[in-house]
């Protein structure tokens, strides 16, 4: 094992939990009965080397290896991992012809011992009638917990992979992936393992803490503004996680006109393949550029120097959290993850939003989470005592409006507050309003938005709300409303 994994993979030493698991793997291939093997689910943190771990038994094992991922950028990350080896594998996707499969199960028969795919293709049923003809030693699903998170809602096909393991009969389930709770080690022992014989599994769990990841919520009024604030000052090469592709598109673009000067893309997964195989590489390159990306980017890829992670929107999950912030410092040195905190939808219901707008330690609630105590934290805004620098933006509004009832609308207070330079602002403002370029650094338009929808939210915290002359239709709501 020692010697394979400097000579194939550059690894010098190995730890204790990665010997660990492929002894068992290795010793397990072995077995002439059935009884004695044990199937593996293991979960250890982002970095710390799980593909070695079902790598190098593949390259051992008498059988072949069925390894399955989520994402297109994780299937071509591994198999230039491979290529670079010098290990030969195939590879079944989306899209390929009947002569390319042909050519590929060719390959298998001929000896290539590591075959990558997806669940959507692996559970097709030509596919699998035709896999079923060989000896399949393992079974790998890495980034396991997407069959508790995804499988349920839009990737369906990952419930199908009980089927997939009962046809193939693979001799060893293993299951990797850096964060699972106790219930999607539950579903992920449902999934694969209900439709065989023999269910016997071990759990090897490491400790899910990231010690050189800084924890951090960032205050503001405006989020797309909290983004760009932490773009001018973050270290970078930086991933800007968004719930939506829309969302991701139009902070791209927002940043973009603000900084042109920095390199910046966005990644979802409704981009061409040759797209994202394009972006995909470029930010593996960059030493200093900005991905905008839904959830589609990042699990598993090995990009190590990512020093900044920062979330528009929070996943739903602490799970999901550990997954995503997990993208950044694979190299073990420090990055940050930070948490756009807004007054603007603030009450809507997730699992972390009281972790990232209360005062407790955001790293042991996280972990807490996840079912894992630890005594002390080794990094975050709570425990340091670092709170973001931020206007209490909330109070110059009440007070703007409280002072010139019934006067502006949500763009010229924005126009106001940003100190616009029309005509009609400055003569009107310049000298007489106290209000005027007190928040310089805002783009007028993201606070307009966010002002809107402040008031569209809190109304009757604010009370009296203010109509300008072109009697703003959301204004005039709210204040009918109210009165």
């Amino acid at each position: 094992m020692i010697e394979i994994s400097e000579k194939k993979f550059g690894i010098t030493a190995l730890k204790p939990f990665q010997i660990l698991v492929m002894h068992r793997i290795l010793e397990q291939d072995d077995y002439s009965e059935e009884t004695q093997i044990k199937h593996q689910i293991v979960i250890l943190p982002t970095g710390t080397g799980k593909s070695i771990c079902f790598l190098l038994p593949a390259t051992l094992c008498k059988g072949i290896t069925v390894i399955i991922y989520p994402l297109l950028a994780l299937m071509n990350d591994q198999i230039k991992k491979l290529i670079k080896s010098n290990i030969k594998c195939c590879c079944l996707r989306g899209g390929q012809t009947k002569k390319q499969r042909e050519h590929i199960f060719s390959e298998l028969k001929n000896g290539v011992k590591i075959l990558i795919t997806n669940p959507e293709v692996l559970c097709q049923k030509k596919i699998l009638a035709e896999l079923s003809n060989f000896n399949i030693s393992l079974f790998v699903c890495d980034e396991a917990h997407v069959i508790s998170t995804w499988g349920k809602s839009f990737r369906q096909s990952y419930l199908q992979l009980g089927t997939a393991v009962s046809v193939l009969s693979p001799k060893q389930v293993l299951c990797f992936t850096a964060t699972a709770s106790d219930s999607t080690i539950k579903d992920i022992k449902h999934c694969l393992l209900n439709n065989i014989k023999y269910k016997n599994t071990l759990t090897v769990k490491g400790d899910m803490d990231r010690e050189n990841i800084f924890y951090c919520a960032y205050r503001a009024f405006s989020r797309e503004q909290g983004v760009l604030n932490l773009i001018k000052c973050c270290e970078k090469p930086a991933i800007v996680f968004c719930r939506t592709r829309l969302s991701v598109m139009k902070m791209c673009t927002t940043a973009l006109r603000h900084f042109p000067e920095t390199e910046q893309r966005y990644y979802h997964a409704g981009l061409k393949r040759d797209e994202r195989e394009r972006i995909e590489n470029w930010f593996l390159k960059s030493n200093g550029g900005i991905l905008y990306s839904t959830c589609a980017y990042g699990m598993g890829v090995d990009k190590k120097n990512v020093r900044s992670i920062i979330h528009f929107d929070l996943p739903n999950k602490a799970e999901e959290y550990l997954q995503e912030s997990g993208r950044a410092g694979r190299d073990g040195k420090l990055s940050v993850a930070y948490v756009i905190v807004s007054e603007i939808r603030k009450k809507k219901n997730e699992e972390l939003t009281d972790i990232f707008t209360g005062t407790n330690c955001r790293r042991l609630e996280l972990l807490r989470k996840m079912g894992q105590e630890k005594d002390e934290c080794t990094g975050c805004d709570v425990c340091w005592g670092i709170k973001s620098d931020v206007k209490p933006e909330v109070d110059i509004i009440k007070k703007i409006i409280s002072r010139y009832p019934l006067r502006y609308s949500a763009s010229s207070i924005a126009s106001i507050l940003t100190g616009s330079k029309d005509r009609k602002i400055i003569s009107e403002c310049e000298k007489t309003n106290p209000y005027y370029n007190i928040l310089p650094e805002y783009d007028s338009d993201l606070l307009q938005n966010s002002i809107s929808q402040y008031v569209k939210e809190n109304h009757r915290i604010i009370g009296k709300i203010t109509l300008g002359k072109n009697k703003d239709v959301l204004f005039r709501k709210y204040w009918h409303k109210e009165n």
